[in-house]
């Protein structure tokens, strides 16, 4: 029991509850990578909502060098892995790895082919690539749009402007170690702790660990219960509803007439299942805070509605509910159920002409969509393996 294993409180279940944790990564860095299907869908997340993160191309050079020199997945990949967060980056991003590949590997210790090789197979499987134009800069509010043009001066950093809407545009932590683009999606926020974002990145991927059990968990409770009341459905059905009447009080007597010691090991066990959830969330609250809190501010919906145009209000709203949901691509109908209150109208109809007039959206199935495509690359090579296996 809890109490005899000095586990007498919510806050000692939680210590617990974070080793296991550990241990639950060890797994997840080992686990396959996860590739988009062919037509580019991405994999679902069933348990999950994962929270965006955005990749700049300086974040990704670093990661990635850092990858081929240890021979192991760094945490940003074995988090996006694993489900607990979910990766994008601007078009341009893509595109400047590949182009400056031969330059960040020109000095060594890492070759062009092993950096090519990490890139393809363990980084652009889990990247969402969202081409950003001059439609969805309209979607930021002017506080937004502010910051972004400033960036866009040619004495600043015009080539991180993409990068900046599409976090601003996701409500997405920005993975980015420069200073200029940081200041255009937090704005005058203390950015003291912004470059310790390995850290961040675990406690998100503690937070969606634990988010994963505590829902397994939940899901498995509910199945059965969910089998219990059919099969009690079943019985009363059978015989007489006084059947199951019959077989509580039974339970009961049987319970009642338990030696003192039996009747405390029931109570304790109950108190232990209790003593854990209630640790495991206080563990989840604890990271979770940490990871949100790495997120920029963005204006509420009202506020946008108020000073954009529907379309705007409404392409935004698309674009930042398909980046969480946890089945990747959504109908048109699926979306608008699930898309917040927005001011503007938001119906099946009107959801279906946004993500048909918008570069951000992909069609991967008939009628499905997701938020940014797959690599051209990664669904060249993917063509080409499967071409192989059938030649075999």
């Amino acid at each position: 029991m809890f109490v005899e294993n000095g586990l007498a409180s919510p806050e000692d279940a939680a210590r617990l509850v974070r080793g296991m944790v550990a241990g639950m990564h060890k797994c997840s860095a080992v686990a396959p990578i996860r590739f988009p299907g062919p037509q580019g869908a991405f994999p679902a997340d069933i348990l999950l909502g994962p929270p965006p993160v955005v990749l700049d191309a300086n974040v990704l050079r670093n990661d990635i060098r850092r990858a081929c020199r240890t021979g192991q997945r760094t945490v940003l990949v074995s988090a996006a892995n694993a489900g607990f967060i979910r990766l994008f980056c601007a078009e341009h991003v893509y595109r400047e790895v590949i182009e400056h590949s031969g330059d960040w590997t020109a000095n060594g210790p890492v070759t062009r082919d092993a950096f090519l090789r990490r890139w393809l197979l363990e980084y652009l499987p889990l990247i969402r690539i969202v081409p950003i134009g001059d439609v969805q800069m309209g979607w930021l509010g002017q506080a937004e749009r502010e910051r972004v043009g400033h960036l866009a001066r040619p004495d600043q950093d015009p080539d991180d402007v993409p990068s900046a809407v599409l976090s601003l545009l996701l409500g997405a932590f920005f993975l980015s170690e420069d200073g200029k683009p940081l200041r255009a999606v937090y704005g005058d926020a203390d950015l003291a702790g912004h470059r310790d974002w390995v850290s961040v990145l675990k406690a998100g991927g503690d937070a969606g660990q634990l988010a994963k059990t505590i829902t397994l968990a939940a899901n498995l409770t509910a199945l059965a219960g969910h089998g219990l009341a059919s099969g009690a459905r079943r019985i009363a059905a059978a015989t007489s509803p006084w059947a199951l009447v019959a077989g509580g009080l039974v339970a009961a007597g049987w319970y009642l007439t338990r030696p003192a010691s039996t009747r405390q090991q029931v109570k304790s066990a109950a108190g232990s299942v209790v003593t854990v959830v209630l640790g495991a969330a206080l563990a989840y609250q604890e990271v979770q805070d940490r990871f949100t809190t790495a997120a920029p501010g963005t204006p509420g919906w009202a506020s946008l509605a108020a000073e954009l145009p529907p379309a705007a209000v409404l392409g935004r709203a698309c674009l930042h509910t398909l980046a969480r949901s946890p089945g990747c691509d959504r109908f048109a109908a699926e979306l608008a159920r699930e898309l917040p209150w927005l001011g503007v109208a938001h119906g099946e109809a009107k959801v279906r002409q946004a993500l048909r007039g918008a570069g951000p959206f992909t069609e991967v199935w008939r009628g499905r969509w997701q938020a940014g495509h797959a690599a051209p690359a990664l669904l060249r090579y993917l063509t080409s393996q499967a071409g192989k296996a059938e030649a075999a």
